[in-house]
């Protein structure tokens, strides 16, 4: 596994090329803390590969999709893999500096660039896609960076009061509502969702807020990382799993998801109204990470 690191005083971020441009390392220098989980390269990635316990490890961009769907129906004409087409597949650099890097990826029916560039103690991150066919098409994008946590954090949503759940699991129990309050889960959990819980606490979720502040921090007095995005990006999905997933005693981490619509898959995500690219169109977007004491 060959790494690019991109670097500066307050932050270290390192980038696995040619596996889906994977963000393996957001380190930051002062809290001595490293905020993406680890793990090493899974060798499924073919196009019937489940995005699971030894793949869900670091930073990938899911696109066009997050879930897997039978877009055969659409401009795709295929079914989309699991969490998408750009996980464990080789990038180009485009261009690379001491803290800045840029990054494509290009198949005949879209082409795909981020750029990581440090500023002081913020890593702002550039998107742009672009249709590549004669026909609209229709996508799903998240930004999937999976964190490492521990039950001294909290997570943040300035300006959320409510969140709309798609998948819980408790101690094995699945619980089904269609929207909760937030933080205060409304008598549904013995917890609430701002508290990150212990790893042996058997809960996973996922969640969407929309609207809002555009705005999520994570961490504790000492240790936030704070990440921010654009006015064209509208929702924030959320996946937190506390040691039961994808088994009990499983992954402890959460994610903060900008993304273009509240959807787990692409279906969902036309049938909610998310805007196709027009033949040839190109759309940017950005996101930006931060960290604070």
């Amino acid at each position: 596994m060959s790494i690019t690191f991109i670097e500066n005083a307050a932050l270290r971020v390192g980038v696995n090329v040619g596996y889906g441009a994977r963000v393996v390392s957001l380190f930051d220098k002062t809290a001595g803390r490293e905020w993406v989980t680890q793990g090493t390269e899974s060798t499924n990635t073919g196009e019937d590969a489940d995005y699971r316990g030894d793949e869900a490890v670091g930073w990938d961009e899911c696109f066009p999709t997050v879930s897997p769907w039978d877009a055969s129906a659409t401009s795709w004409g295929r079914r989309l893999r699991d969490h998408g087409d750009l996980w464990g597949r080789a990038f180009q650099v485009d261009a690379a500096s001491a803290t800045e890097l840029r990054l494509s990826f290009a198949d005949p029916q879209f082409r795909f660039r981020r750029e990581l560039r440090l500023d002081g103690n913020a890593l702002m991150v550039r998107y742009a896609v672009e249709n590549r066919l004669a026909q609209p098409l229709p996508y799903l994008w998240a930004l999937h960076a999976l964190l490492s946590v521990t039950d001294k954090d909290r997570i943040l949503l300035p300006g959320v009061d409510s969140v709309r759940p798609t998948f819980m699991t408790f101690e094995g129990k699945t619980i089904t509502a269609p929207t909760l309050g937030w933080p205060d889960v409304d008598g549904k959990l013995p917890f609430s969702l701002d508290a990150v819980q212990l790893a042996s606490s058997l809960f996973a979720g996922k969640f969407f807020a929309s609207g809002a502040g555009r705005l999520a921090r994570v961490g504790h007095a000492g240790q936030w990382l704070e990440i921010s995005w654009d006015a064209s990006i509208q929702h924030l999905g959320m996946w937190f799993t506390y040691g039961a997933w994808p088994n009990p005693g499983g992954h402890h981490e959460i994610a903060l998801e900008p993304t273009n619509a509240s959807a787990d898959h692409l279906g969902q995500a036309i049938d909610s109204g998310a805007p196709p690219l027009a033949p040839g169109e190109h759309r940017e977007w950005q996101v930006r990470f931060s960290v604070t004491g």
